[in-house]
């Protein structure tokens, strides 16, 4: 399965460090992980192009090392193209727009997953982000939250989370915790 996150936030690059190192060492995942960025100047360069070439995020994680097969790509499009799973880490305000531009380009049967914080307001209605992601998209999306802070998660200190899923998805409990799982972050 192909895994794309978007998002690359200080939470987005600890969840990379997870997914990346899962992916590589899970067999029913592809190696190469693509991970959508806003496209920032950083210290007179682009930041995906420090971040392919440090394997870091500076500006949003400095000093924490990404693995390799984390891509950082300024394209969406290109981030969720042919992707089975799609990781949404990014700040709540950013969701909507973003859904709006992938709309129509993600694989149908595609299966997602929401680590935003945060909820989507409709007028006086207050929605959950996998509730709009799904509506959205028109794809299954789990929801992932816990006890936990970007820089002890990506600095590997002990965090419990939580993936919630629909109960006639198993599928998606099954894949997400091969995804996320590591000794420190269950």
């Amino acid at each position: 399965l192909k895994v794309a996150i978007l998002g690359s936030g200080n939470w987005g690059s600890a969840i990379a460090k997870i997914v990346g190192h899962n992916a590589k060492k899970t067999f029913f995942f592809q190696d190469t992980v693509p991970m959508y960025v806003f496209e920032e100047n950083y210290n007179g360069r682009k930041l995906t192009e420090v971040i392919n070439e440090t394997h870091e995020n500076p500006k949003y994680l400095p000093g924490i090392k990404l693995p390799e097969n984390i891509v950082a790509t300024p394209n969406i499009r290109e981030a969720v193209k042919d992707a089975h799973v799609l990781v949404f880490v990014m700040p709540h305000q950013f969701v909507q727009s973003l859904c709006a531009e992938i709309q129509g380009h993600i694989l149908p049967g595609a299966k997602a997953i929401s680590l935003v914080k945060g909820f989507d307001c409709e007028g006086n209605h207050i929605n959950l982000i996998s509730e709009y992601i799904r509506k959205t998209l028109g794809i299954e999306c789990s929801s992932l939250s816990g006890a936990n802070v970007a820089e002890g998660v990506a600095k590997e200190q002990f965090s419990e989370t939580t993936i919630g899923y629909h109960p006639d998805d198993f599928e998606s409990a099954q894949v997400f915790q091969n995804l996320f799982d590591t000794p420190y972050f269950c």
